[in-house]
C-alpha cells in the first residue's frame, strides 16, 4: 500500500513530511531552484498572516507560501 498524499498547504504546524509531486505551474519553477523538489523533507514551521501565509522549511531554508502555492504541492507523511 502507498502512503496517502496530501497537498502541502494541508499540513499542521510541526509536521514534517517528503514531497511526492510538484503541479506543472511555471510559477512553481523558482521553487524547485529553492529545494522544493519530490522526495525533499519539508516542515511546516508556522502560519503567518491568519493563515494567508505559511513557512516551511527545505534544505535547511525556511520559504513563505501563500496557501494557493502550497497546494499544488503533493507530500506524503514521513514516518
Amino acid at each position: 500500500m502507498s502512503p496517502q498524499t496530501i497537498p502541502l498547504s494541508d499540513l499542521a504546524v510541526g509536521t514534517h513530511a517528503l514531497i511526492s509531486k510538484m503541479g506543472d505551474d511555471p510559477h512553481l519553477c523558482y521553487l524547485r531552484c529553492m529545494g522544493f523538489c519530490p522526495g525533499a523533507h519539508v516542515e511546516l514551521v508556522r502560519r503567518v498572516s491568519g493563515g494567508a501565509l505559511s513557512v516551511y522549511r527545505v534544505d535547511d531554508a525556511d520559504v513563505a507560501l501563500r496557501q494557493a502555492t502550497a497546494a499544488l504541492i503533493s507530500v506524503r507523511m514521513e514516518g
